[in-house]
């Protein structure tokens, strides 16, 4: 899924192990990714989640448990 930053999306429920963030509303704030020293970028993506203090970030693979809605 490709995010767009200003843009909310919903965390589909996924597992009991993330109860915080099924079916919770956040905004997407855009890429954040990692480039390490060897070379390797990891994809992530941060996100600030309604009612949060702190944005967050989110590893590329939860990308296919948010549902747009707007």
């Amino acid at each position: 899924m490709n995010l767009i930053p200003g843009n909310l999306y919903k965390f589909q429920h996924f597992d009991r192990q993330n109860e915080n963030l099924n079916h919770k509303l956040v905004l997407c704030l855009g890429e954040d990714h990692i480039h390490r020293e060897d070379g390797v970028v990891i994809k992530n993506f941060r996100v600030q989640m309604v009612g949060a203090e702190r944005p967050g970030i989110c590893d590329n693979g939860m990308r296919r448990y948010l549902k747009d809605i707007d």
